[in-house]
């Protein structure tokens, strides 16, 4: 077959065996029947969760054996290392936009899937099936376990510089550069479309650029908050632009996920080295350590909406308002609206217009913000019990509110022995994510056991992820004159795409010793647990746990003098959810 047709406009044609579509583009192809055969056409979700089949048929009886076709394989996950070696292997080639295939010669191109079109295509469709997989069961893994990162690669503006990789956004809001020679310079690389040609001109390449805007893609995948430029879209101005000028912008993606980048109004004008040929495009599909530049042609008016074409990317940060200053001078009244259709030099450019018949919303001028900050909510709750012993384990986690600031009430291992409630305390805590890793809290703690009576103490707290993906849960109480120290680490190794291992290590101090509450000064309790669970939907697990319990110091002569053992064996069994 032969791609014709990308995104509304004509292409050069050229032949392929398959090709990817990312949300909100579209492609025509054209299939000439050369044989008295069926043709079957397959697709596959790049996750390889989903498919489907057809066939063109040149008689309505023929037999179609569907069994011929040969799935995609399912990917490897794109890991930071990948990105780095692929970037450097293709640096240290002298260049970074090495084609397959020429387009203008009409040759065949290997699929997408197998040798791919751009350099980087093999690692760009790895990410798919392990970070779908992980967003549609986010929570089980990083609630559960360690917050799954995303320590995504970034490259500079040069390609010949030295590489970095940031684990937070390097660009912190939105600005429009002077084009200086240095940005100028950056090209496309990486992309799926390096040698798309447009069928008609599209563009006087030599029109001056006004200015640059670069746009670094990137988020806390764990949390679900997506950037551009390290601010999710509720936290940032329009972008001012001015109607008549052109400006570049220039696309980098240290995520570990694609982002198809539409924009409304507009085109795309893909700098892709093929000057007025250069092809049209209304959404760019950005591989993880890729760079696009593309050029906008400030051609309409009032204000366009620019977003990431996955949705719940969109939803959760990843958007932003170009706004034409023109609109702003006629929401003042400096300026009269307008209603002009441009009679322009190049095919497929739009309308440009001030609409007189509709007035002007002045709250949409001032707070144009498509997407406000949401109020979220995720529970987990684990429950267990000990067959040999009679005893029932709770731990529940509650965290309510935006993205950054949250309410969060959490109760750890909470234990009935034998119908008695032996260990039951609970945190209400603010919780403050401070980036994609870490996160403050502080409130207070209700104590009930094991104490002589309940009491309530304040505490803070650091949660969070250590190198090697050790999940890192610190709270710190005061009470009665005692400072108490609890630190959790947990370190999930996952074994099959539903089988994990945890490994569990929790430690309690205290600076001064209050016998009638059970607690002793210097190191009070460790506890060791292995935990292997199994994943049986998304939100839901299965799992057995090994855990021993031993006491120290002054903690352990206070509860052999009351008659209490000092260590413990459990083996339990139980469910885990996420709601």
């Amino acid at each position: 077959m032969e791609m014709v047709h990308v995104q509304g406009n004509d292409v050069r044609p050229y032949a392929i065996d398959d090709f990817t579509i990312a949300p909100g583009e579209t492609y025509d192809v054209l299939v000439k029947i050369q044989k008295h055969t069926p043709y079957i056409i397959y697709a596959e979700s790049i996750d390889t969760l989903g498919k489907a089949y057809g066939a063109l048929v040149t008689d309505p009886q023929q037999s179609i054996d569907y069994n011929q076709v040969q799935v995609f394989p399912e990917p490897l996950p794109v890991t930071r290392d990948m990105m780095k070696n692929m970037m450097m292997s293709e640096m240290g080639q002298g260049s970074m936009n090495m084609p397959e295939h020429t387009m203008s010669q009409g040759t065949s191109m290997s699929g997408m899937k197998h040798h791919s079109m751009d350099m980087n295509m093999n690692m760009a469709t790895a990410h798919q099936s392990s970070i779908q997989k992980e967003e549609g069961n986010h929570h089980n893994h990083s609630m559960q376990s360690s917050q799954m990162s995303s320590n995504e690669m970034g490259h500079t503006m040069q390609m010949d510089h030295a590489m970095s990789m940031p684990t937070e956004p390097s660009i912190i809001g939105d600005t429009i550069s002077p084009a200086n020679k240095k940005l100028l310079e950056v090209t496309t690389s990486g992309t799926k479309y390096q040698n798309l040609i447009a069928a008609v001109k599209t563009n006087d390449p030599n029109q001056p650029v006004d200015g640059v805007i670069r746009m670094e893609l990137f988020g806390y995948m764990d949390h679900f908050i997506w950037f551009i430029n390290g601010l999710p879209e509720y936290r940032a101005k329009p972008i001012m632009i001015e109607a008549g000028k052109r400006y570049r912008i220039i696309f980098t993606n240290n995520s570990m996920m694609r982002h198809p980048m539409h924009i409304h109004l507009h085109w795309f004008i893909l700098r892709n080295g093929h000057g007025a040929f250069d092809p049209l495009l209304h959404t760019i599909e950005v591989p993880p350590g890729a760079t696009a530049v593309a050029d906008v042609d400030a051609d309409a008016s009032g204000q366009a909406f620019f977003h990431c074409h996955h949705l719940y990317h969109m939803m959760s940060g990843m958007a932003r308002v170009f706004q034409y200053q023109s609109i702003i001078d006629i929401e003042k009244g400096t300026a009269k609206p307008e209603n002009t259709v441009a009679q322009l030099a190049y095919i497929n450019r739009p309308i440009v217009r001030e609409d007189k018949v509709m007035p002007i919303d002045p709250a949409l001028v001032h707070h144009p913000a498509g997407h406000h900050e949401g109020f979220y909510f995720a529970n987990f709750l684990d429950m267990g019990e000990d067959p040999f012993h009679n005893i029932q384990s709770l731990t529940f986690k509650g965290l309510y509110g935006g993205d950054y600031n949250k309410l969060e009430l959490y109760s750890d291992d909470a234990e009935l022995n034998q119908g008695s409630i032996e260990a039951a305390d609970l945190d209400i805590f603010y919780w403050h994510l401070i980036n994609q890793f870490w996160a403050v809290k502080g409130g207070v703690n209700y104590f009930n056991q094991p104490s002589q009576t309940p009491y309530w103490q304040p505490g803070i707290g650091i949660e969070g992820l250590l190198p090697y993906f050790i999940a890192t849960d610190e709270r710190t109480y005061y009470h009665d004159g005692s400072v108490k120290f609890d630190l959790e680490l947990s370190w999930d190794t996952q074994i099959t795409n539903n089988f994990f291992i945890r490994l569990g290590l929790r430690g309690i101090f205290a600076t001064k010793t209050v016998a009638q509450d059970e607690i002793g000064n210097g190191l009070n309790q460790m506890r060791f647990t292995v935990h292997p669970y199994y994943r049986l939907a998304p939100g839901l697990s299965i799992y057995t746990e090994y855990e021993r319990e031993q006491d120290y110091g002054n903690l352990k002569s206070i509860r052999n003098n009351i008659g209490e053992s000092s260590s413990e064996d459990r083996v339990s069994m139980g469910l885990s959810f996420i709601f």
